[in-house]
């Protein structure tokens, strides 16, 4: 186990596509489904109270009933069609299920050690613990304002907030907790409402700062990051539970709502260039197209090999041509030697009457080349 651990980033869950493709619809199955297990959850918890009889009512049976819900709707994900990127979020958003029910059992686990006759300093607690709730919403806030920061500011801020209730927790309440009370109507819509808004702002941050590989570590790191920016909701104060919204709103504004704008403010066109790969302009290329290469006296083509390289401004006989007069030039190893001088007599000028050259000056400057 320990060998396997060492090299833990190596570790891929699957041979997905590491690339996330946000265009594609099927990509937002996985978030929905996310979210419909936690509200599941929470439902087969209000519901095992419910059902059953207060005498046969067991925080472990309930929790056991929890679990084997999240287990089933998120053993497997939806997919429809072909969408790059759906494993690697679905094992990043796989974490909030768990962790839902990590916080229901930590709940529980408040109203253990119950001292009946006996309450101290209750409202001191109370406050201690709203204000812990409220620091953890701020860096939830934080985290939302810049989602795809790698700075672990709002993670520390949230920890340290957590310790603090792990230290000084709220008030116990005799016979009370989510598994293994009776909530009320309002009570159990409640509870409802805060899964759906914790499940909800841990969807839309882990796509506003998805992993960027299916391994172990980039997901750890998601599943923290989104964890420390919602666990928020599922103790706050029941006035401020519309601010998961906002912070909704916020986290993709800037990540996708900036990247649309700046997209806007980018030109759709480019400026043409008329010129080719090697710098000769349109016109240069036309003239040089429309030349006459040298032929023999029986109208064919002269190679390149088999041409002299005479003085530039001379008229070359191209009858007398012939292998042996002619010294041999590799095209491969020394290429077709070009003048810029040759280039320059082959553009017609403006300013002479006529807009041909003659076919004499058309086979000289093909001479020379």
């Amino acid at each position: 186990m320990s060998r396997a651990l060492r090299n833990v980033d190596d570790v891929y869950f699957s041979h997905d596509d590491p690339f996330i493709d946000f265009s594609s619809a099927g990509l937002y199955l996985v978030g929905l489904q996310t979210t419909v297990a936690t509200v599941a959850c929470s439902a087969a918890s209000i519901a095992s109270c419910w059902l059953l009889p207060n005498t046969m009512i067991s925080a472990v049976r309930t929790l056991a009933i929890t679990s084997f819900v999240g287990f089933m709707c998120m053993r497997q994900a939806i997919r429809v069609g072909k969408a790059r990127g759906v494993y690697t979020l679905f094992n990043a958003l796989r974490p909030c299920v768990v962790v839902y029910i990590a916080v229901l059992t930590i709940e529980q686990l408040v109203h253990t050690c119950v001292a009946v006759d006996q309450r101290p300093h209750a409202h001191t607690l109370t406050f201690i613990s709203h204000l812990a709730v409220a620091v953890m919403a701020a860096s939830g806030m934080w985290r939302a304002a810049k989602p795809l920061s790698e700075s672990d500011g709002p993670f520390i801020a949230t920890a340290s907030a957590i310790v603090v209730l792990a230290l000084l927790p709220p008030p116990a309440t005799p016979l009370a907790g989510p598994l293994c009370q009776a909530s009320s109507l309002f009570g159990a819509g409640e509870r409802l409402v805060r899964a759906f808004f914790f499940s909800a702002l841990f969807v839309v941050h882990t796509y506003a700062s998805p992993p960027q590989r299916n391994s172990m570590h980039d997901l750890s790191v998601c599943m923290f990051r989104c964890t420390a920016a919602s666990v928020w909701v599922l103790g706050c104060h029941l006035y401020i539970l519309w601010l998961p919204i906002p912070q909704a709103a916020v986290a993709l504004w800037s990540r996708f709502g900036s990247e649309s704008t700046m997209n806007n403010t980018q030109p759709n066109y480019n400026a043409l260039d008329t010129r080719s790969d090697g710098g000769i302009t349109d016109v240069e290329l036309g003239a040089i197209a429309s030349m006459q290469l040298p032929r023999d006296e029986n109208g064919v083509l002269i190679p390149p090999y088999l041409r002299t390289e005479p003085a530039f401004g001379s008229i070359p006989d191209t009858r007398t041509a012939s292998p042996q007069n002619a010294r041999p030039t590799s095209p491969s190893s020394e290429g077709l030697v070009m003048d810029v001088r040759h280039l320059t007599c082959a553009i017609p000028s403006t300013n002479s009457s006529s807009s041909a050259m003659t076919k004499a000056r058309m086979a000289e400057i093909a001479a020379g080349l």
